[in-house]
């Protein structure tokens, strides 16, 4: 298959699954314990319909939209997605350049091979940074200071990790820092077009790959210390509020799904807020992010601009968020495994791929522009009205 005889995200999902080894991809599509909430993400998107209006002249069509002062050719961003350089050589470079050719946000974050510093030049203003409050603070502040000094103009806090989720499976596979045993090698083995065509380039060019945005003798991804992958339990309001006040571009709290929860964050001064629950790989048995979305908006928006992950696949659901309330939704897995089918080609394949459903979605669900869509233009599975 090339990248362009897929014709949806799965297409993509299933050339990654054959190229990558089963731990890695393992690490990229699954969530956490028994996986409740990674399902919960899809079936709420299920539950919610829309309702198709025609008679409507839908020739000329805008799917563009504009957050947080940027304009988007579509209301679709790249969520951060950890190990990107991993799945593929140079991965992070690759999808940076996809999302700049799309018009869309690329979101680097914490475990990022490729520095931020070498992603700028390629994205500029649509590079948006993510950070873990971290265990130790200097490294915190480290990160936070490095984006600040580049000029970074969005910057993501998440929220919703003060432990790691547990993910039994990685600890099985070993696809972790500091768990890699036997087994995780002969993964490796198992995965030629992987390991060649990834890891291998890596060594022949001068070594494994080290994180890009941590301090010199912090930077080690197998073996060191794992301080870039360790979270700090201690990050509060108080915490968010005074990031705020050191802070001076846009602050946006990932990981927010309840009401009261984006109430607090409005009162610590965000723009924006990131209606997740990490893929369901943090806590299992979490309310799916799409369930949690109108709740979010109606407690804080517009004056927040309110954003979701968490599932999207088709453009379809694109459009359901958005008549739900949200300025944009963020995708994780679709770009990423497709970087790790095809590469760049791949990624850019992904982003066409959304953004011609989103278009040809629109004009079926009987709009012109991104402003049309509300709640009036969804019910629920059983007929009853969102509105």
């Amino acid at each position: 298959m090339k990248p362009a005889d897929a014709l949806n995200i799965d297409d993509l999902a299933r050339v990654a699954r054959r190229r990558l080894p089963k731990g890695l991809y393992d690490f990229v599509a699954r969530g956490a314990e028994d996986e409740i909430t990674l399902r919960e993400n899809r079936a709420s998107l299920d539950r919610v319909l829309l309702r198709q209006r025609v008679g409507v002249d839908v020739s000329r069509r805008d799917i563009s939209t504009t957050v947080f002062g940027q304009k988007l050719a579509m209301p679709l961003g790249i969520a951060v997605t950890g190990l990107a350089g991993l799945l593929h050589h140079d991965g992070e470079r690759k999808l940076a350049r996809a999302a700049a050719a799309a018009g869309v946000p690329f979101t680097i974050g914490s475990s990022n091979f490729t520095a931020q510093a070498a992603l700028l030049p390629i994205a500029g203003p649509l590079l948006w940074r993510q950070v873990y409050p971290l265990a130790e603070d200097r490294l915190f502040e480290h990160q936070v200071g490095l984006s600040r000094d580049l000029g970074i103009t969005v910057l993501q806090v998440t929220m919703d990790s003060p432990v790691i989720g547990n993910r039994e499976y990685i600890r099985r596979s070993g696809w972790s820092p500091g768990i890699i045993h036997a087994g995780t090698v002969r993964d490796m083995l198992g995965a030629p077009y992987w390991l060649f065509g990834t890891l291998l380039r890596y060594v022949f060019a001068g070594g494994l790959p080290e994180i890009g945005d941590m301090p010199a003798g912090e930077r080690r991804f197998w073996g060191g210390t794992h301080a870039f992958a360790t979270a700090s339990p201690r990050f509060d309001w108080d915490a968010l509020s005074a990031l705020r006040r050191r802070w001076d571009g846009v602050l946006v709290a990932k990981g927010v799904s309840t009401a009261e929860d984006a109430r607090r964050a409005a009162a610590c001064g965000v723009d924006g807020i990131i209606v997740s629950n990490h893929g369901g790989r943090s806590l299992d048995g979490a309310v799916g992010s799409f369930a949690a979305l109108p709740e979010v908006v109606d407690a804080v928006a517009p004056k927040v601009t309110v954003i979701v992950d968490g599932g999207f696949r088709r453009g379809s659901e694109v459009l359901k968020a958005i008549a739900m309330g949200a300025g944009m939704v963020m995708v994780g897995r679709a770009t990423l495994l497709a970087l790790a089918a095809f590469g760049e080609p791949g990624v850019a394949r992904a982003l066409a791929i959304l953004r011609e459903e989103i278009d040809r979605s629109l004009a079926l669900a009987g709009a012109r522009t991104l402003a049309e869509l509300g709640r009036d233009r969804l019910q629920w599975q059983d007929g009853r009205a969102l509105a």
